[in-house]
């Protein structure tokens, strides 16, 4: 059996706002996200085969499923249904992504199976061909198995490079229970009354994308929004509570990312980061020191 090893790397969300809804029920997106080095470790296996034959063996979150419920494996299923090969596919996930965060742990991993895959098989779908798969399983997945800083608009498959953050830590920390993205979307929905008029939020992404571009972290920073910080605090008091701890330990900005409940603090001193963590930490707060990747 060929294998190989793939980092599956967490998101954050610099902007994200809703801007409408399709006639399908699928929400319109505009923001920027953009890829950290938080990450599972996930290994491909693949040996060609008549028919289809997915394992999964996972180790640091005992709530993972193994089975087909895991989008890894739905992944790898849809691979070899799209390049039209059987085989047999055992996928083994170290977990280091809070599950349920925001953060696209599970569409990193698919996203990483995707790729693997595509080596493995010798089918060569080609980048755009994965990207079209992964959509079909998530809405993170095209970005994840792209990566680096991706303006993201439509249902989150239509994706621009554009500049992100670089040269800064970042301090990821989760507590409380997680939110469900249909939950949060559908509080989004009911506070607008199911209308998205016309905004300025392609100004506002436009705006934050050149801050970043021409480095400006003190604009960046101010220009970083998410929708769902309307709602989710509200069921979930950690947010706050964290966004309080980066502030004071630091943080340029503190900030929920994706519909939560992790939050990032955004640091220009590694000293002051791996402050926030040991604060967070006394607290009974687990705080993950990492950084971009573009």
């Amino acid at each position: 059996m060929n294998t190989c090893v793939e980092q599956a790397n967490a998101k954050i969300n610099l902007f994200l706002d809703v801007i409408g809804r399709r006639a399908d029920g699928y929400h319109l997106i505009d923001g920027v996200m953009q890829t950290v080095t938080l990450a599972d470790r996930v290994s491909v296996g693949f040996e060609p085969a008549e028919k289809i034959g997915i394992t999964l063996t996972a180790r640091g979150n005992d709530a993972m499923p193994t089975d087909m419920n895991n989008l890894a494996c739905r992944a790898a299923k849809r691979y070899l249904e799209a390049a039209n090969i059987g085989g047999s596919v055992s996928i083994g996930i170290e977990k280091n992504i809070p599950m349920a965060a925001g953060l696209a742990g599970g569409s990193a991993d698919a996203a990483a199976v995707l790729r693997a895959l595509d080596r493995l098989s010798g089918a060569r779908l080609g980048t755009d061909a994965l990207c079209r798969l992964g959509a079909t399983l998530g809405a993170d997945v095209p970005f994840c198995v792209r990566g680096g800083a991706m303006r993201t608009e439509g249902i989150g498959d239509r994706l621009t490079p554009c500049a992100g953050l670089s040269g800064c830590f970042l301090v990821v920390a989760c507590a409380g229970n997680g939110v469900s993205t249909p939950w949060a979307y559908a509080e989004i929905d009911a506070r607008s009354g199911g209308l998205f008029p016309a905004s300025e939020t392609a100004g506002k992404v436009e705006k934050l994308i050149h801050a970043l571009q021409i480095r400006n972290w003190e604009n960046a920073c101010a220009g970083m929004e998410n929708i769902f910080e309307s709602v989710v605090p509200s069921v979930n008091p950690f947010v706050n509570r964290i966004k309080t701890i980066l502030r004071g330990a630091g943080a340029a900005h503190a900030m929920m990312s994706g519909s939560g409940p992790s939050v990032f603090g955004v640091f220009f001193r590694e000293a002051d980061a791996r402050s926030a963590c040991e604060t967070l930490a006394a607290a009974g707060i687990g705080g993950r020191l990492c950084q971009p990747v573009l």
